[in-house]
């Protein structure tokens, strides 16, 4: 829309010529300018096309989705049609195309407005995505019969229909085949031959062709839409992204905004966009009153119907057609650009504000950890962002073991597997029955198959007392936080696990954290601030080579005190059950202590209690003034430690961490003394544990950090 916007700003300067401006745009440019736009046009909405892996969404197209979808598109045309009647207008061709294209929803513009606004794979998201793909399909087929079949033969001309059927036809038969049989050539995760490349875009070019002579300017896009996604989609995002997404796309903006007419607006064009106005209201209303009707929430039908009631650049595209076929005027023309861009931009970042996925974590009671492992509900949630995360979850969650598999722990391991093209691009999450057929598990099948091996004999090790499930997310980064904790919530988790984002490396005289990931640190981050249950951020430094728990495992826990030390002592509470770990706890305490805290009391006797008769249990209470002898006695144990836990929030005054509260912290996420103890000193793995997300917004305000940019 902003690239529309510079094309307005250049317009009003070439049609009265000012500062003599046609002087630096003389026609040759504008035809060259033209040239590239159509260009962009038609690699956009290729690509975009490839992106739209809408397998997922066409599952959970029912009848609600098809009555809202229906309920917006009646509403809006009825209230237009009132419009003119009210005002007392009279209906042209154009102004019957404009009323047309303010009641249609484009599932293009729908999935960019989602993943703009960072809600792609919400709620809210699925179902937007998911309504304006039934009308855009549903609109697409009608106009197609409607404009290229119906009323040719109505009017005697065998011509356009046969050549618009035509179109497809050599698309299907020819095209497809053709395209499918070349990308058949390239190996899973090689590169494709530039020679292969180029004869898809020429494919491609070719058909667009064919479809600007058969008035289907969007034949292009249904191409690509029929295309198996992977590998093309990550070829495309390789080769085609950096030029079409950042030059030949925003031209095509720019030189449609350079259409409009400022000076034919007149003093009667406002009776015109109240048409508009009532149409998008329509829209709005027909919108959420259905959604309503079904169940929606009233905020999430609020944002709904914002982003059906928006526009895109198929919009433009439409009118931009409209006008140099001759149906719509230069008045016209302006009128609708113009309430595209302002309704659209105006509007659509309310849905920002309206609608918060997080908010529905807020309210979320559950069972402590300890009271849901003697109840049998406990389960664990393991994130997977990348194949060397493995090894060491693969040893905490067989430091989970129960001692029999009476009471097996259900383990959810969730592969998160990033998005890297954009545009309309749907997120996936589901469990791996659900979507071995889709595109996104087919191009990560080795990797996917390596996990789910994992998996497999994770639960031979245990003989069932660890039974895990392989759930998969495909979606970008920065929604990827709402997969996790959509799935902790959907599955009552309790415990969640979270890589932390670099690799431990003691290699070459080296000895210290490599291949730091900060998307990976922020989707931590967001998950830490978001999600419904605790958290488990694992800093492993075990053996890569090595994903099976050794016969003797040494856990510490050092209990400072505060609820995210008593949630790390429930975990630990688990690992004591497991015949193979030697559990440690040591309280540390100052010798000016007066006043104890009860709940620390209190969680330190329970435990002492459940394993009063466990050998393989012991319990010390350490004298310590200030961070310094904190740190000394943490160096001192080192070598006895194969794995620490600890809590991440302390309160500030709390004399063991005396004078490290002043430090420079680099890992804010794993709280003060997480944050030392992942110093190069230290070569024992670590779990920081949080209780409560608003604990990490405390935190982060306290040390006067900004926890969601670093």
């Amino acid at each position: 829309m902003t690239k529309m916007f510079g094309g307005f700003v250049i317009g009003l300067f070439y049609y009265k010529d000012i500062l003599n401006f046609r002087l630096l745009y003389p026609p040759m440019v504008d035809y060259m300018l033209k040239t590239f736009s159509y260009l962009g046009f038609i690699f956009y909405t290729f690509k975009l096309g490839v992106e739209s892996n809408t397998g997922a969404l066409l599952k959970k197209v029912d009848m609600e989705t098809s009555i809202i979808a229906a309920s917006g598109f009646a509403v809006s045309y009825t209230f237009s049609r009132a419009g003119l009647r009210l005002l007392n207008v009279t209906s042209t061709a154009g102004l019957e195309k404009m009323i047309l294209l303010n009641a249609k929803t484009f599932y293009m513009v729908t999935c960019n407005h989602v993943n703009e606004v960072g809600i792609s794979n919400s709620e809210l998201g699925r179902l937007a995505c998911t309504i304006s793909l039934v009308a855009d399909i549903v609109a697409y087929s009608g106009t197609f019969m409607l404009n290229s079949v119906i009323e040719p033969l109505d009017g005697g001309d065998y011509w356009k229909p046969t050549l618009a059927t035509g179109t497809y036809v050599v698309m299907f038969a020819i095209c497809r085949p053709l395209v499918i049989h070349i990308i058949s050539y390239t190996p899973e995760g090689g590169r494709v031959k530039d020679t292969h490349f180029l004869a898809i875009l020429l494919i491609a070019l070719l058909l667009a062709m064919l479809g600007l002579q058969a008035n289907q300017f969007l034949a292009v896009f249904v191409f690509g839409f029929f295309l198996p996604e992977e590998p093309l989609s990550s070829i495309l995002h390789d080769k085609l992204d950096a030029i079409t997404s950042s030059v030949l796309f925003p031209i095509f903006c720019a030189v449609n905004g350079l259409r409009a007419d400022f000076y034919a607006l007149n003093s009667k064009s406002y009776i015109l966009e109240i048409v508009l106005i009532m149409g998008a209201f329509g829209k709005f209303l027909g919108t959420l009153v259905s959604s309503m009707i079904f169940g929606v929430h009233f905020r999430t039908a609020l944002a709904l119907s914002i982003i059906m009631a928006s526009k895109g650049f198929i919009s433009i595209t439409r009118i931009a057609q409209y006008r140099k076929l001759g149906v719509m005027n230069r008045e016209q023309f302006t009128l609708m650009s113009l309430h595209i861009l302002f309704f659209t931009g105006a509007f659509l970042p309310l849905v920002r504000y309206i609608y918060k996925p997080s908010s529905q974590y807020s309210t979320i009671i559950r069972q402590g950890v300890i009271t849901s492992s003697e109840t049998g509900t406990l389960q664990v949630l393991a994130c997977i962002f990348k194949e060397e995360n493995m090894p060491g979850i693969l040893r905490l969650l067989q430091a989970f073991q129960p001692r029999s598999a009476k009471k097996p722990i259900p383990v959810i391991a969730l592969q998160l597997i990033p998005i890297t093209s954009g545009g309309v691009s749907v997120p996936i999450v589901a469990p791996l029955h659900e979507i071995q057929s889709s595109a996104a598990y087919r191009s990560n099948l080795s990797r996917c198959n390596r996990t789910v091996n994992a998996l497999v004999g994770l639960e031979h090790k245990t003989n069932g007392a660890i039974r895990p499930q392989h759930y998969i997310s495909v979606s970008s980064y920065a929604s990827m936080h709402n997969d996790i904790c959509n799935v902790s919530l959907d599955n009552n988790v309790s415990l969640l696990i979270l890589p932390f984002h670099a690799q431990w490396t003691d290699y070459n005289n080296f000895r210290g954290f490599r291949h730091p990931s900060q998307p990976i640190r922020d989707v931590n981050k967001m998950v830490l601030d978001t999600a419904p249950c605790s958290i488990g951020v694992l800093i492993d430094r075990g053996d890569q080579n090595l994903a099976n728990l050794s016969d003797v495992y040494r856990v510490a826990i050092f209990f400072i005190g505060g609820v995210d030390d008593q949630e790390a002592l429930a975990y630990t509470t688990i690992f004591a059950n497991n015949p193979s770990i030697r559990l440690s706890v040591i309280r540390l305490i100052s010798s000016t202590q007066s006043d104890e805290n009860f709940e620390d009391n209190f969680a330190i006797n329970s435990f002492q209690l459940r394993c009063i008769d466990n050998e393989r249990v012991s319990f010390e209470e350490v004298i310590v003034n200030d961070g310094g002898e904190t740190t000394s006695f943490v160096v001192n144990m080192k070598d006895e430690i194969d794995l620490a836990v600890i809590g991440r929030y302390h309160e500030p005054g709390c004399t063991p961490l005396f004078g490290l509260l002043d430090r420079w912290c680099d890992y804010p996420e794993l709280g003060t003394l997480g944050d030392m103890l992942v110093s190069p000193e230290f070569g024992f793995s670590i779990l920081v544990v949080q209780e409560r997300p608003q604990r990490a917004r405390k935190y982060a305000n306290e040390v006067n950090v900004d926890y969601q940019d670093d």
